[in-house]
């Protein structure tokens, strides 16, 4: 994965694995990870990209598989 923020991706990834049930819309996600919300929504959507997490109607990311 060459993303700028890789180690944030993956340390995201693993809170989302970690904390079954987890849906977090960009602006909660930035919040509870205290990051901009900016890098918070590239961290996201790269996740998403990959499959890992969906994003629903309500706008809230989880884990594809509890989606």
């Amino acid at each position: 994965m060459k993303h700028p923020y890789r180690k944030l991706v993956q340390r995201i990834r693993e809170e989302f694995e970690d904390i079954p049930g987890l849906r977090l819309t960009t602006d909660e996600a930035s919040r509870f990870w205290a990051l901009d919300e900016r890098t918070c929504e590239q961290v996201l959507e790269e996740l998403a990209t990959t499959g890992f997490l969906a994003q629903g109607a309500d706008h809230r990311f989880q884990m594809y598989a509890n989606a």
